[in-house]
């Protein structure tokens, strides 16, 4: 009983002798935010530009004001983007923008400062078609649903950077696990590389959940962005800022911004900007789910 009482004692002493410490965090300097991802879809043409905002503030960011926001092609072709509704988001809605294999130029000038970047819109393969096929409850889908599978082939003679993205009813997908970053024969038939078709996981939207299952009726839409190198490698670094829980957070390379192709004029901290500028061809394919005799997948998931 002695034992046990002084066992007790000691916990308490070591307890009760703790400090608080308090960690006094110096603010981060207030920097613009652009948001440019740019394409040849014909709908409007959105860059977003904001403020960042203290790391434990819990206020949204402020909007970032700017004199003027514009495209420029090396055809000396000018795009202004205006700011109508003053919330941050410069619109471009005249014509279809990006086109294959045009180099761009884009141009932000605010408080005296120019900030600028520049991408190339690299060409992207067309989408043949898309298959679909049901699916039972099965280990890793809590419910029965459709697979839909894109059909489509790496382009040949040089190295591709994609981005598949998948919409189900006209909404993307925007889990982690949604975003697919094909480079030529990385996912591709028999990991030949160049000029190969792509295949699962990338090619094939699975079902998790309810809520992301495809059942009858529903609209799908695959479609493939083209990318530089380096916008591959800046969602290469968002993926690991994403990272939680498991093996993959032991790897992890600790927090920090991620890298920024905007460049700016000014020689302050606070003068400079993050975010990215990336310009894309895209092509698309939608269909509707129904029920089709001999649908099926061009590669089993079983």
């Amino acid at each position: 009983m002695k034992t046990i009482f002084s066992a007790i004692a000691i916990i308490f002493f070591l307890t009760s002798c703790e400090d608080v410490i308090k960690v006094e965090v110096s603010d981060g300097t207030i920097q613009l935010v652009v948001d440019a991802f740019v394409n040849n879809l014909d709908e409007p043409q959105v860059i977003k530009l904001k403020e960042t905002k203290q790391f434990f503030d819990e206020v949204l960011q402020e909007n970032f004001n700017a004199d003027s926001v514009y495209l420029k092609d090396d055809l000396n072709n000018m795009y202004l983007f205006k700011d109508v509704l003053n919330n941050g988001n410069y619109i471009w809605d005249d014509s279809v923008l990006v086109h294959e294999g045009r180099t761009y130029n884009l141009m932000i000038k605010a408080n005296g400062i120019e900030y600028s970047s520049i991408d190339v819109a690299n060409p992207v393969p067309s989408i043949d078609s898309l298959n679909w096929e049901y699916a039972p409850k099965t280990i890793g889908a809590d419910n029965g649903g459709y697979f839909v599978e894109l059909v489509a082939r790496d382009l040949i003679g040089q190295t591709d950077y994609y981005w598949i993205r998948f919409k189900k009813n006209g909404l993307y997908d925007t889990r982690r696990s949604g975003l697919n970053l094909p480079v030529d024969g990385s996912f591709s038939e028999e990991s030949l590389g160049d000029g190969q078709l792509f295949i699962p996981p990338i090619s094939t939207f699975p079902m998790f959940n309810v809520d992301d299952s495809l059942g009858l009726g529903d609209k799908a839409t695959f479609e493939i962005w083209s990318l530089s190198e380096g916008t591959n490698g800046f969602w290469a670094e968002v993926l690991n800022q994403a990272i939680s829980g498991g093996i993959g957070a032991l790897f992890a390379t600790p927090t920090a911004n991620v890298k920024s192709n905007i460049t700016s004029s000014g020689t302050q901290l606070k003068d400079q900007a993050v975010g990215w500028f990336s310009t894309s061809v895209v092509s698309s394919k939608t269909v509707t789910i129904i029920e089709k005799e001999g649908e099926k997948l061009s590669f089993p998931l079983f």
